[in-house]
């Protein structure tokens, strides 16, 4: 390239960079002009022009001016190495946190969709894969609301710490039986729980398993949920089933999505498994019962 001079708004027209860029550039002394006359007149070398891509390229890689002014005068390949691999470093992390954003914000409109999709107060039966999940200390059925609030107040933080996604509300797991024996006018839960992600590796994690569940989805405060539970034992009646203990409260609709807590909608699943399958599953109990009927007649 000839070195020959050129006028500000040459330079700027062929470089693509305005003349007030230029004159910006020039106070904060990251590129100056090739050349002064006695009149004050800038020119400029067209060998420039290397500069002032270089300052560009790394303005859109994120450095300050400050630090572009400190890279132009002492680069050379070892910095250079060291900075772009730096920035790959971060850039990586930007995008692992976008992700992460998407896949939250992706989650909860599912879960909404699926809220506007189905019916308060009755019981579905659906087939749920295996799910991952972290679940907080366990909470005694005798333990104080103190005591539930300090194990959920751990849970937070550690799903914090962690990381993980919160596209899935705090979860709850619910001895639903026994919390019906009891009277109890509130949920109890005996674990919290967060659902990973299925990208996400935790060497503690925990399991649902897969498997037939009655899914009832409950619309009211989360307090309230053990309020659907009956619906359980009447459809389970009805229809010979034998019901595991556990219930999951999952919420669809929760405080993220609704400012009025009367309109969460929280999904509430209990395991089962048919009667003759139950006793299957327990032959020395399935013999006794056929020893006995033979007997009998």
């Amino acid at each position: 390239m000839d070195n020959f001079y050129v006028s500000p708004t040459e330079f700027a027209s062929i470089s693509g960079v305005s003349r007030q860029t230029l004159i910006f550039y020039e106070k904060k002394g990251i590129f100056l002009p090739a050349y002064k006359n006695e009149k004050g007149y800038r020119f400029y070398l067209m060998s420039q022009l290397d500069i002032i891509a270089t300052i560009q390229s790394l303005q859109k890689i994120g450095l300050s001016l400050e630090e572009i002014k400190d890279y132009i005068e002492h680069r050379n390949a070892q910095s250079t190495y060291e900075l772009f691999s730096n920035k790959i470093n971060t850039l990586k992390e930007i995008i692992t946190t976008y992700h992460k954003m998407i896949n939250m914000m992706e989650t909860k409109c599912q879960l909404i969709t699926k809220a506007n999709q189905i019916l308060t107060d009755m019981v579905y039966i659906e087939y749920r894969d295996e799910i991952k999940i972290i679940k907080s200390e366990h909470i005694s059925f005798n333990s104080n609301e103190i005591t539930q609030y300090k194990i959920l107040g751990e849970h937070i933080k550690y799903r914090k710490k962690q990381n993980h996604s919160l596209g899935h509300a705090i979860s709850g797991m619910v001895e639903w039986k026994k919390m019906l024996k009891s009277k109890r006018k509130k949920t109890f839960y005996q674990y919290y729980y967060t659902i990973l992600d299925n990208q996400l590796e935790d060497e503690n994690y925990d399991i649902i398993p897969s498997g037939n569940y009655l899914v009832i989805y409950h619309k009211g405060t989360y307090e309230t949920s053990y309020q659907s539970y009956h619906l359980f034992l009447d459809y389970a009646k009805k229809n010979h089933l034998v019901l595991d203990d556990i219930a999951y409260d999952e919420s669809l609709i929760d405080e993220l999505t609704e400012a009025n807590p009367q309109n969460y909608i929280t999904q509430i699943s209990v395991k089962f498994k048919k009667e003759l399958e139950w006793a299957l599953s327990y032959p020395l109990f399935f013999l006794y019962c056929c020893l006995l009927s033979f007997s009998v007649k």
